[in-house]
């Protein structure tokens, strides 16, 4: 009597929490719903754990079980009163679920977690389930599961046959062929697909992605000119919710059921995006009828994730896309680079060179380090070197070193002062004025030169190749540069929001003159290489970032793919040393050689 006491005393102080933070409301009286107040998915509470509660209690049937994700709490509703009332009397107070003692009180109501999904599946989108039989599903497995990888992102493991699938760009090199080629027991898919109407060539690549629970892959589009209106993806291993969106607003959750083969024609191939959430398990979908019409209910119940390995066929093409879907189509995406030269100087001086005036100070209080791999390179620096740092910012890669001349060039007259008082008592280093297209500095004075993010504000191919060769042109022979850009693919960095979803190809955009720009969601993977990034002011009185449109400037950047600040450097003679990402960086090490 003395335990049921202290464990009714517990559960009134449960409930008192649940009450003031969550709005649950309980009852001193049997009803047919029950809160357990101290366990729920964030304690790892599965409804397994509640069915061997059930298995010892044949008289009780549970109507609904409900464990919303992130919280310790969960609810459980009975047929009757006395349902509830027998298995509350049983198990309140006891260690019932990993020698947890359980706390539960009777509520009036339960959450409605159910979502309706009124939405149709893509135009173009088949799901043939059961293509491959239980055993040639494990022939395929033991194939294609490995060990030791040949890469590893961020959320799975992945290998390529054909050509490697470039993440970041979503293309592939077809000038790299790789020495591996889809394997001959994958022919049977061809064959059989015939039955289904489809006639249809060998692919030519192949992407093998492993998700472990847990898992998953952002929301993208396979980039429409790389590769051929059908794209086939098998699934092995585990069934998984893939999440389709349109640019429209609709969100469709699709089950992909294990030895299933998903087929991806029409808009599904080019007009919606796709993805995995990352998580070990998936909501339960049930096909129902409502009000005449055949809709998706999304259920409080789950399922758990287990080991999934999907095979990924794609056609590689040549040339421009023909689609008629545009508004995620690679080629319908505006270049600058055909820009006249003042047009793009106009461009720069709008969307870089004002908007670094104004966000000076702002700018220069949220750089404080030089980063590791700048402190790295500038770490080999011999004495009596001349150190050039262009675009030098606020300064903060400026050494505390005597024995070296450095020159810390910025054309933001803001930045210069802001580089200047960081700088003031070094000995040997000033800071000056100049244009990187123009920078009025002796030809080959520089043993070292840094060009910390800089080139991607530059907003041509021809303006980003000026600005290279005058790194070149300043460098004596034997001198190195270390240069660095924003890189199009941020899925290795920290610049990711986890807690923001991947946008779809955003409707923002800016018209700048005849040029239409899209404008990017900070902190969000890139989806155009071409793009205004804005820059939020922080308020004079409380410091902190303003909300106001007025106070929230655009700075054009053109991102990079890999691979292209290599070329730029080779254009203009310098030899590449090292290439290597960095942070979502694109970062060179390059040496003049004569």
């Amino acid at each position: 009597m003395n335990e049921d006491k202290k464990a009714d005393r517990k559960c009134k102080r449960f409930a008192a929490r649940l009450l003031s933070s969550k709005g649950i409301i309980c009852s001193s009286y049997a009803r047919p719903s029950i809160v357990l107040c101290n366990v729920g998915q964030a304690t790892g509470l599965s409804k397994d754990d509640i069915v061997n509660l059930l298995y010892n209690t044949p008289s009780v049937k549970l109507k609904k079980f409900i464990a919303e994700k992130g919280e310790s709490h969960s609810f459980l509703t009975f047929n009757s009163e006395n349902e509830a009332e027998t298995f509350f009397q049983k198990y309140n107070g006891r260690k019932c679920i990993n020698d947890t003692i359980l706390y539960m009180c009777y509520i009036d109501d339960v959450p409605n977690t159910e979502v309706i999904c009124p939405h149709k599946n893509p135009e173009g989108l088949q799901i043939i389930e059961d293509f491959i039989s239980v055993d040639e599903e494990k022939d395929l497995i033991e194939l294609f599961d490995w060990e030791e990888i040949d890469a590893s992102l961020k959320n799975r493991q992945v290998r390529h046959f054909g050509y490697e699938f470039r993440y970041g760009s979503n293309d592939v090199d077809l000038s790299s062929p790789l020495p591996q080629k889809i394997p001959q027991e994958c022919d049977i898919l061809w064959t059989r697909l015939k039955k289904y109407g489809f006639a249809i060539d060998p692919p030519d690549q192949l992407t093998i992605n492993k998700y472990a629970p847990g898992h998953g892959i952002p929301s993208h589009v396979d980039r429409h000119s790389p590769f051929g209106p059908m794209i086939l993806s098998l699934s092995l291993g585990s069934s998984v919710v893939m999440d389709w969106r349109r640019h429209s607003g609709m969100n469709v959750p699709i089950v992909v059921p294990a030895r299933s083969l998903l087929v991806m024609e029409g808009a599904a191939r080019y007009d919606w995006q796709h993805g995995i959430q990352p998580r070990t398990w998936d909501p339960i979908i049930e096909h129902r009828t409502l009000q005449d019409n055949h809709v998706k209910v999304i259920t409080s119940d789950t399922t758990n994730r287990g080991t999934r390995i999907s095979l990924t066929f794609r056609w590689t093409r040549s040339g421009e896309c023909n689609c008629l879907y545009k508004t995620l189509c690679d080629v319908s995406t505006e270049s600058t680079n055909d820009l006249d030269d003042n047009v793009a100087s106009n461009l720069e001086e709008l969307h870089v060179h004002q908007v670094y005036e104004q966000i000076s100070k702002h700018f220069s209080s949220t750089r404080h380090t030089a980063w590791p791999k700048v402190v790295e390179f500038l770490r080999e620096v011999p004495a009596g070197s001349v150190l050039l740092d262009l675009g030098a910012g606020n300064g903060k890669n400026i050494l505390n070193r005597g024995d070296i001349l450095q020159i810390a060039g910025e054309r933001s007259c803001g930045l210069v002062s802001e580089c200047r008082s960081r700088t003031c008592g070094i000995p040997a280093a000033d800071c000056v004025r100049l244009d990187l297209l123009e920078p009025c500095i002796r030809d080959g004075c520089a043993d070292v030169i840094i060009c910390i993010a800089v080139i991607h504000h530059f907003s041509t191919q021809t303006r980003r190749s000026q600005a290279v060769a005058t790194i070149a042109r300043l460098l004596r022979p034997g001198g190195r540069a270390l240069i660095t850009v924003w890189a199009k693919d941020q899925a290795k960095s920290n610049y990711l929001c986890k807690k923001k979803e991947i946008p779809l190809h955003t409707n923002t955009t800016v018209k700048v003159g005849d040029l239409t720009l899209p404008v990017h969601e900070n902190r969000t993977q890139f989806q155009h290489k071409d793009l205004l990034v804005p820059w939020k002011l922080r308020g004079a009185k409380d410091n902190k970032l303003s909300e106001k449109p007025e106070s929230t400037l655009l700075r054009f950047y053109h991102v990079f793919e890999e691979g292209e600040l290599d070329t730029l450097c080779r254009m203009s003679n310098l030899v590449v040393e090292k290439s290597f990402y960095e942070e979502g960086n694109w970062c060179v090490v390059c040496i003049k050689t004569a």
